[in-house]
């Protein structure tokens, strides 16, 4: 039995790379995922599974098909990372079925909480929905035993025994076996880098795109110890835990738990890196690091004992307290990433961060205490019940913070997008979205969903209005965020200096972060008569650079500034829509749908009337799904208990 596993990428099929594999600042994730699936399926006694990395190869399609006519598969396993890789999922299936139409193609990842419509409207023959390598397994020893007798029509009921299993039965409809359980955390293994070199099809050199020079990295340029003799110069991107403890309402969750790995196997993995592919720089992208703190204590000694510098991102505010950021800073950490998303409370509730915002700046604030670089990343707006006075909240805490650290917000968010939203399937926001009627009401309006949302980002061309603002309101929220962080730095600084120290940090921070066109907004222009050169994004560059940002500007009464503001940013979106058709804003064509009779109202979040649980998005969903039948319940692979 042959079988081949192969990555999946975010790009639309045939879509130019916005960034090359070997560009930007952080080297791409090693697929652990794949690995894994690989490894276990090694222990429980098949042969070594092939690899494809689709992902890294980024091949045109008639390379794919021969490959496949050269490397005969009875079994093809996808791995669907994030939801936005549908129409990859769609077209790749369509080659395989075109090479051989008895190949049994199986796709995993969280793209699958949209089980219903793949298995409907693609060429996938069974989703694994959750952890997968236990049902990856199963399937392999299925087909082991089936493959000769029944290659032409799937025993259902043998193969829901497994948890993690979704297919279609005689009469296309879904069946669920419940979520994929996961293997015990001394199962879990590092990636072997000779194993994901076998995928690069003898493209040796791509195995370098899992790295990056230390000085190309935004973490490790703003710490003296990275430039010290005898350290190893590349860094590489790394898991120290699988899973996380929180259920943001926006998030895709597909593992149970919290896991972290053996110390042992640990050690054996960092002493590999350093020796034979020169690494002397981890960033931990962990869901949750620090969640087991005796075990995020060892690591960082065994890092440390490596001369290992790290940083880590999605770092929750209430896991951190004072003596663990001695600590880890002792033990070779440079930065630390937290999950902010908003300066609002309300928004808090809703997202069910299950934190204050006092927290927030506790843990920012003691990090800037002990010389530990941590600028208040990850802001997100846009959710359901976001307005105008959530906006601001979230534009206080940023000056507040800034005038913490003693920069300009301009210095800080000057190149760097506010993320919109956006509604991801199995989770409790894309619920929030079908019940509006925004999202599809069965497969073909999902799949049409889905394939808009494919190679898209979480930038405000491609926000999805989930709470009915007026679009005059939705595009000016960003800018309102940035006026109102100027105001309060502004108020705040009043008779202060400036932290000089801090401000060549993101200095050099912002010098790395123009390697890496990610980190900005796209700037398209646009040729009017074939001659003049326009910018789609005209108003929004002016205003970053002239206004929001402006300190006579911050002085001014806020009446006068924001309407301005507000409908000239509005008039660049009435462009964008009407001459420039702008096919990523997707709100243009879908927001006629909008159901205003199920937008949040204030006693939906009020915390006089509603307890923290109640104001959480999945709570509200909740209780709207409870009025849907029986079989459209069945439908939703969704996760508002919290997940797998």
């Amino acid at each position: 039995m042959e079988t081949v596993l192969c990555s999946v990428p975010t790009e639309s099929p045939g879509a130019d790379l916005r960034l090359k594999r070997s560009e930007g600042t952080v080297g791409m994730n090693p697929k652990i995922a794949i690995y894994q699936l690989n490894h276990w399926a090694e222990k429980n006694g098949f042969p070594a599974c092939k690899f494809y990395d689709l992902d890294m190869l980024y091949p045109p399609e008639c390379d794919i098909e021969k490959y496949f006519r050269e490397n005969k598969a009875d079994v093809v396993g996808l791995s669907a990372v994030v939801s936005t890789s549908y129409l990859q999922v769609k077209k790749l299936t369509q080659i395989i079925k075109k090479v051989n139409q008895k190949t049994l193609v199986v796709c995993g990842g969280y793209l699958t909480a949209a089980a219903n419509t793949i298995l409907k409207k693609t060429g996938v023959d069974i989703c694994v929905v959750g952890d997968g390598e236990i049902a990856w397994v199963s399937i392999l020893k299925y087909m082991k035993e089936h493959l000769k007798t029944e290659r032409n029509k799937l025993n259902i009921n043998k193969l829901l025994e497994v948890k993690g299993i979704a297919v279609l039965d005689d009469d296309k409809n879904l069946k669920f076996s419940g979520f994929g359980q996961p293997i015990a955390s001394c199962h879990m293994v590092f990636p072997d880098f000779e194993y994901l070199r076998s995928g690069l099809l003898g493209n040796n050199d791509a195995l370098q795109n899992y790295f990056r020079p230390f000085n190309k990295h935004h973490s490790f340029v703003v710490d003296s110890r990275s430039f010290e003799k005898g350290r190893k110069p590349m860094t590489v991107t790394m898991f120290s835990s699988k899973g996380c403890v929180s259920k943001c309402t926006f998030c895709q969750r597909g593992s149970k738990g919290y896991l972290t790995y053996d110390l042992s196997k640990l050690e054996k993995y960092i002493k590999n890196l350093r020796d034979n592919y020169n690494v002397g720089f981890i960033h931990l992208d962990d869901e949750n690091f620090g969640s087991n703190k005796k075990y995020a204590y060892q690591m960082a000694e065994l890092l440390n004992k490596y001369n290992m510098l790290w940083s880590a991102s999605g770092v929750r505010c209430t896991s951190i307290n004072e003596t663990d950021i001695i600590h880890y800073k002792k033990n070779g950490c440079v930065q630390l990433k937290f999950g902010i998303e908003t300066g609002s409370q309300t928004m808090l509730d809703i997202m069910e961060k299950r934190f204050k915002v006092e927290d927030i700046k506790n843990a920012l604030f003691v990090c800037y205490k002990h010389g530990l670089f941590s600028p208040p990343a990850g802001f997100m707006i846009g959710m359901p019940g976001e307005n105008l006075k959530t906006i601001k909240e979230s534009g206080k805490l940023l000056g507040e913070i800034a005038a913490k650290m003693g920069v300009s917000p301009e210095l800080i968010y000057t190149n760097v997008d506010i993320s919109y939203a956006l509604p991801l399937c199995g989770t409790p926001l894309y619920e929030h979205g079908k019940q509006l009627g925004l999202i599809g009401q069965n497969e073909t309006e999902e799949e049409k969903f889905l394939g808009q949302t494919s190679n898209s980002g979480t930038h405000k061309r491609y926000y999805i209005n989930l709470n009915g603002s007026p679009m005059s309101e939705v595009v000016f929220w960003d800018m309102l965020v940035y006026l109102e962080s100027a105001r309060t730095y502004a108020k705040l600084m009043k008779g202060k200096t400036e932290n000089e120290e801090m401000k060549k940090k993101f200095i050099s921070v912002l010098e790395v972060h123009k390697l890496n066109p990610h980190a900005f907004a796209k700037q398209k222009s646009i040729k009017i008569l074939g001659v003049f050169t326009f910018s789609k994004y005209f108003m929004t560059n002016f205003l970053r650079k002239h206004i929001v940002f402006n300190k006579i500007v911050a002085r001014l009464p806020s009446f006068i500034v924001d309407p301005i503001v507000r409908y000239m940013i509005y008039f660049e979106f009435l462009i964008q829509k009407h001459l420039f058709k702008d096919s990523h804003n997707l709100h243009t064509n879908s927001n006629n749908k909008y159901n205003p009779k199920i937008r949040i109202k204030n006693d939906d979040v009020d915390p006089s009337k509603t307890t923290q649980k109640d104001r959480s998005l999945r709570s509200i969903v909740a209780k709207k799904m409870m009025k849907l039948n029986r079989t459209e319940q069945e439908k939703t692979l969704s996760m508002l208990t919290g997940g797998p």
